[in-house]
Parts: C-alpha cells; structure tokens; sequence
C-alpha cells in the first residue's frame, strides 16, 4: 500500500520552549534551527512509527482486490472520522463508494467493508490521522523521544563521524508505537 500525508497545520508537535529547555539552550538566536530540527525529529519519528503526530490528512492506494479489511498505514483515526473510498478505474478514474464499510477506529485503525460491498480493484482512501491539531495533544513520551532526538541532533550536527538514526531513547520510546506484524 501506497501513501502519501498532507498537512493540515503547520504547528510542531513540541513547544520550541520545550525543546530549547531540554537542550539546556537559553538564547534566542538559534529558534529557526530549533524549529527546523523539531520537525525533523518529528519526521523521523512519523516514518518509524507509521503515525501522525499532528493531524494530517492520508491518502491511500491500495493493491489490487484488497480484501474485506483494509489496515490503514498511518494512525490514530479518531472515533467518528470521515473517510472517503474510490474505486481507481482501468483507464486512472476514481468512482466514489458512498457506503458498504465502516471504521474501526483508534492507533491501528482498519476499513471494514460488508460481505454484499467487497471491494474489486485498487482503491484510493483518504482519512485524517493525528494526536490532534497542536502539541498539547501529543503523547508526553513522544514529545520526550523528539525532545531527545531534537537534542542529539543539535549537539551532533555537522559530525559525519556519529551513528545515524534516532538517538537511543527516541528510538526505545517510539518503538512502543510500531505495529509488529507476522
């Protein structure tokens, strides 16, 4: 399955205060690279965890006749969340759904679809995603993992001798969040 996130706000899941005071940074002279650094952390953080800290709009595809139920790629879905299905066309149309499937909402949200309803060729699903639309909605241990990882970043820049990839703690924290499959 394919997918693509479309913001829908452009705040940053940590306070650039919090950030700063876990870095132990009191000046004001480097806000932009604090800011740009929380939302590369927050980035990697997404893509390792398949979530949306603040809220996002996904759009997926689906691979041919995908079945009654459909794992969405990226949570949380809120209870009550609109979700839009089109069948793609052979010739790239998009026929819409309106109806025969229901949503199981939360961090690994799904699409049922009913018996009578069972979808035949690729679909396009579009939902939101997210904690919700700033960073007091974030979980505190993920707002940890992108203040450690915001800090690792920041202490290393420029040093092509360290070890890529999320800090340590960052890496553990978001590990609670990725969907383990057999």
């Amino acid at each position: 399955m394919n997918y693509t996130r479309t913001p829908i706000s452009t705040a940053l899941p940590v306070t650039l205060a919090d950030a700063k005071d876990y870095a132990r940074v009191t000046h004001s002279a480097e806000d932009l690279l604090f800011a740009r650094l929380i939302k590369a952390a927050a980035l990697e953080i997404e893509q390792y965890t398949d979530l949306a800290l603040i809220t996002q709009t996904i759009t997926a595809t689906t691979d041919t006749d995908p079945g009654f139920i459909i794992a969405l790629p990226v949570g949380p879905v809120a209870a009550g969340a609109t979700v839009t299905v089109y069948r793609i066309e052979a010739d790239g149309s998009a026929t819409l759904i309106p109806s025969g499937y229901w949503l199981e909402a939360g961090r690994y949200a799904c699409l049922h679809f009913t018996t009578d309803t069972t979808p035949t060729g690729p679909l396009r699903i579009t939902y939101p995603a997210g904690y919700g639309a700033s960073d007091a909605s974030v979980p505190v241990d993920l707002s940890h993992a992108i203040c450690d990882h915001v800090l690792r970043m920041y202490v290393q820049r420029g040093d092509d001798d360290v070890k890529q990839g999320l800090s340590p703690a960052s890496a553990r924290i978001a590990a609670r969040y990725r969907r383990v499959a057999v």
